[in-house]
């Protein structure tokens, strides 16, 4: 019996295995084809939903200051024409469109101590979101309140 010696062991490895010329470089093809694109996908969802968090937050700054400005105010018909400029201006200075704006006032327990509540509802296009203009909209809605300070005078108003 022949003994194998490492060449023949060699050889015979060489054998079995396939022919893997035909094969050279599809993982690249793979890369370029499949994985590069779901990347780039996958961040363009990322700046999207980074996008809409930071307008959703900027929706609840605005009610809040909406709520303050129309705690500020004399009487309740001046509170809810406050919260309107102030909710305005406010998204305004932002950058951010709401098409529509819709600012609710609760003036229902506007008295010394009491508190003034503001909800906006917004219909936002998402085209700015991603940069690429993308159809379609995003409705949010924020509601914030405010405390009427204790040491303010208001003056008696139809509410």
């Amino acid at each position: 019996m022949k003994a194998l010696t490492a060449t023949t062991r060699l050889g015979f490895r060489r054998r079995c295995r396939p022919d893997r010329g035909a094969d050279r470089g599809s993982v690249s093809v793979e890369m370029a084809v499949l994985i590069l694109p779901m990347a780039a996908i996958m961040a363009v969802f990322a700046i999207f939903c980074t996008r809409l968090a930071g307008t959703r937050l900027d929706l609840n700054a605005t009610a809040a200051a909406a709520a303050r400005a129309a705690s500020m105010a004399r009487t309740p018909d001046a509170a809810d024409a406050a919260a309107h400029t102030a909710a305005t201006a406010d998204l305004a200075s932002r950058h951010r469109t709401c098409n529509p704006l819709i600012v609710e006032v609760d003036t229902g327990d506007f008295r010394v101590g009491g508190q003034v509540t503001v909800t906006l509802a917004c219909t936002m296009s998402t085209a700015h979101l991603t940069g690429l203009g993308l159809p379609g909209t995003v409705d949010a809605s924020a509601t914030a309140s405010a405390v009427i300070d204790s040491h303010r005078h208001l003056t008696e108003g139809p509410s």
